[in-house]
């Protein structure tokens, strides 16, 4: 219960701050066509809180793209407050518009960030009016992935999908050309890690 607690309060928190800042932009008329978010954003968009993100700048020369990662998806760290805790890799399939997310405590992805098995991953979209999807594991037998590897170790894993066996909505992710601004969290023994917003887009088959 005290997971749940700090999981929804955290979500909350990431929702309305980024929400409002999405709102403000708009509201505002900044355009950024490079698709990159600027520090000075972050310190204009404060909402009376000591929580300051970071925002990302994601460069696919710089090895934030697709190319050259361990299941094709995107690698963004995540932080605890202002340190870094770690890393996940995000990939959506533009086909069905389902997400699978490893959490890993190095970038290159070989030493595994796990997790309970009850675990929820929230990805969050600001820009689509504050929409967010839960992803979860698969199963608690193996959890394993598309490709069929296993990934629980001591009844925790680093690994978790949308939308699985819910039955949740994901048309909205359908698509080679989609494109959206997220940001995702989760809770971990009470510590709330988060990522900075990054774009997210498909890898496609």
């Amino acid at each position: 219960m005290n997971k749940q607690k700090y999981y929804f309060a955290a979500l909350a928190l990431i929702s309305s701050l980024f929400i409002g800042c999405a709102e403000h932009d708009d509201d505002h008329g900044h355009d950024h066509p490079d698709g990159h978010a600027h520090a000075e954003d972050a310190e204009s968009h404060a909402h009376d809180t000591d929580w300051q993100p970071e925002f990302a700048d994601f460069d696919d020369d710089q090895g934030h793209g697709h190319d050259h990662t361990p299941h094709d998806g995107i690698i963004v760290p995540f932080r605890t407050g202002q340190s870094q805790a770690g890393f996940l890799e995000l990939k959506l399939h533009d086909d069905k518009g389902d997400l699978e997310l490893w959490l890993t405590k190095d970038k290159a992805g070989a030493t595994p960030f796990d997790l309970p098995l009850d675990s929820m991953v929230a990805v969050l979209f600001p820009q689509l009016g504050g929409k967010t999807v839960e992803l979860q594991v698969r199963n608690d037998q193996q959890n394993e992935d598309e490709d069929g590897k296993g990934n629980i170790r001591n009844k925790k894993t680093n690994y978790f999908i949308f939308p699985g066996d819910t039955k949740a909505d994901a048309s909205f992710l359908v698509g080679k050309d989609f494109v959206a601004e997220v940001v995702i969290s989760f809770a971990s023994e009470g510590i709330t890690h988060t990522t900075a917003p990054f774009k997210l887009s498909p890898h496609s088959h």
